[in-house]
């Protein structure tokens, strides 16, 4: 998967999974060598939250009744992305 610039915030869970934040979209990499990619759109995400304060679980709520988490990722990194995932809706006028 192609990736146009630097992304805003990014952070790692459990089984090298990998999450970035963009300023149109988020990426899923996972798997041996990043094989495993996904990309959604920051129009299409509905919530972010994050449960636990060590080993938290990152969950991104999708429009399309997707739920992706990412488990045992450090909180600086999930507070991190949840707070630019927000940022960027607010500033492209898509969060409520």
């Amino acid at each position: 998967m192609e990736q146009q610039g630097r992304p805003i915030a990014q952070g790692t869970g459990r089984g090298n999974t990998v999450i970035r934040v963009y300023p149109d979209r988020l990426e899923f990499v996972s798997g041996w060598q990043g094989q495993n990619a996904t990309s959604v759109g920051l129009k299409q995400v509905v919530e972010v939250t994050i449960r636990g304060v060590v080993n938290c679980t990152l969950a991104v709520e999708i429009n399309d009744g997707r739920r992706v988490e990412v488990d045992r990722m450090a909180l600086p990194d999930a507070r991190r992305i949840k707070s630019a995932i927000e940022r960027q809706k607010e500033t492209a006028g898509l969060y409520e």
